[in-house]
């Protein structure tokens, strides 16, 4: 007996940068029909199409490549394929991962059609990695390029880009806006008095001004107004380099020389702003150790305008400490035009959070109402796409009626050749189309139904480990492991008590003030 034929299962890789968009022979649509007619020649199926438009090379962070592996884990396909090796990364360390990491331990490969290159054999992952070092010396080559040219023009004094209040950018240089000018100078000479940036963004906004974005000022708009030296007239560049991989570390001496455009404000007011910053800088005194103890940090929400919140303090009558408060963000960042300080007592609030989890650990009842939510979205997903994928059978259905009522009419000589032919083209390409539709679907239904159900037992197995693990547990791991339970906190207006919390289990439910324990005898629940 023979064995029957089994064919590989490809998954298409496709990638362009928002640059290479421009460019032509780049296009998703291009690379596509390459890989499509590749899989047809080698009798390969398709299982999916993972593409990332506008996405650059550097890394793997791309929506489509980490869906692309999560199914490779899943062992949705054989074979990966692709162009050529810089769409899967212009980082050779990369590539090479991908290959030894993800493919060969599961015994799949990648395959580069443009040259059939295939990474399982020993030539083949040589040639890959050959091809991935070029790639990789190609990016930065036009990192370096782009540089260049950037460090040129700030030497040159002109503009490298970007919006700026005060100016409007004509022809690729700074252009003053008299309207939006007035605001600066106003920023510099109240900070020239010694006002602090919260006043003057509330200033500010009090007066309906708004910044190039026309959005409200803030604490961080004001501050980086402040330390422009290009509102002086000179250009500054290059103080921050490389921010994505080195972050502060790629501090270094900037460039200043005089500019093509002309200043706001002069250099005494220059001057006497950066004493007033960096005195202001000495006297701040560091707080790290009093934030680190605000564990609902971005999970606490203002009663009244709905964002986050941050630390604030007030000192003790008695001079023993502090009374610590969750304040608003919007206030602390925008002043009281934006929203007020509705400060929350934090020992109060955290109290009260700690008391919602060992609710829902304790209650059978929450618990079977968690189950019962997740089923039912697992259902009512399921349900809505069998929905699609019945619609979209029918209309396929009708498509091929009306494919094979085409030709008989052209056997019957009822059409010419020429209208058939036309006729034909598009009721072939729209039933190609919907059958790339429908198999998405079943594709889609496949993976729910292939989905690991959350049970009970997990459920109340993670909360009993969470509650003995922030026990023991520091406060910054405290603040990790509530990110990892809840996605919001909303208080009463009175701040005094919780409205509701949602948690990342319940999406968009919510468990309310109901869920707490009323006394050590009786508890409600919603």
């Amino acid at each position: 007996m023979f064995e029957q034929k089994v064919n590989l299962r490809a998954a298409l890789y496709l990638r362009v940068s928002t640059e290479e968009q421009r460019k032509e022979g780049f296009s998703l649509g291009a690379q596509e029909e390459t890989l499509r007619a590749y899989c047809a020649s080698k009798g390969f199926e398709i299982y999916d199409i993972y593409d990332d438009g506008g996405y650059s090379g550097k890394d793997f962070n791309r929506p489509r490549f980490q869906n692309l592996l999560r199914d490779l884990r899943n062992d949705k396909f054989d074979i990966v394929l692709a162009i050529a090796v810089d769409r899967i990364s212009r980082n050779n360390r990369d590539v090479l991962a991908f290959i030894e990491d993800e493919l060969e331990p599961r015994g799949k490969k990648l395959l580069i059609t443009t040259c059939d290159i295939d990474s399982s054999t020993h030539w083949g992952k040589m040639f890959i990695s050959l091809l991935g070092t070029f790639a990789e010396y190609e990016r930065k080559l036009i990192i370096s390029r782009v540089k260049d040219g950037m460090k040129k023009r700030a030497n040159g004094g002109l503009w490298n880009g970007g919006s700026m209040l005060g100016y409007d950018v004509v022809d690729k240089k700074l252009v003053i806006n008299k309207d939006e000018a007035r605001i600066i100078k106003e920023i510099f000479d109240m900070r020239s008095t010694g006002k602090g940036y919260k006043w003057i963004a509330n200033r500010l906004n009090e007066s309906g001004k708004k910044t190039k974005q026309n959005t409200n000022f803030s604490i961080n708009t004001i501050k980086t107004i402040l330390n422009n030296e290009k509102y002086t007239g000179r250009m500054s560049w290059g103080k921050l380099q490389d921010w994505n991989s080195k972050r502060r570390k790629g501090k270094s001496e900037p460039i200043t020389v005089e500019g093509k455009h002309e200043g706001i404000i002069d250099n005494e007011l220059w001057d006497k702003v950066q004493a007033i910053n960096n005195s202001k800088s000495k006297d701040h005194t560091c707080q790290n150790n009093i934030k680190g103890e605000f564990i609902l940090t971005g999970l606490l929400r203002c009663p009244v305008c709905g964002a986050g919140t941050v630390m604030s303090k007030s000192k003790k009558r008695d001079g023993s400490g502090y009374h610590l408060y969750y304040m608003c963000q919007n206030f602390h960042a925008k002043g009281k035009t934006v929203c007020s300080s509705n400060l929350i007592r934090k020992e109060l609030v955290e109290e009260q959070v700690l008391k919602f989890i060992r609710t829902i650990l304790e209650n059978e009842v929450i618990i079977e109402g968690i189950m019962n939510r997740l089923k039912s979205e697992e259902s009512k997903n399921t349900a809505e796409l069998e929905k699609d994928l019945t619609i979209q059978r029918t209309n396929l259905k009708k498509l091929l009626d009306k494919q094979k009522k085409q030709d008989a009419d052209y056997y019957a000589n009822e059409i010419r050749a020429s209208v058939y032919n036309r006729l034909s083209e598009t009721v072939e390409n729209e039933i190609n189309e919907s059958k790339k539709v429908i198999e998405h679907i079943e594709r889609e239904i496949e993976k729910l139904q292939s989905k690991v159900t959350i049970n009970k037992e997990i459920i109340i197995d993670a909360l009993k480990n969470f509650d003995v693990l922030f026990e023991e547990a520091t406060n910054e791991e405290k603040r990790l492991l509530l990110r990892a339970l809840i996605k919001e906190i909303h208080m009463e207006a009175n701040r005094k008590r919780i409205k509701n919390i949602v948690f990342w289990f319940t999406e968009d439910d919510s468990f309310t003030e109901s869920a707490l324990p009323l006394s050590d005898v009786r508890r409600t629940v919603p």
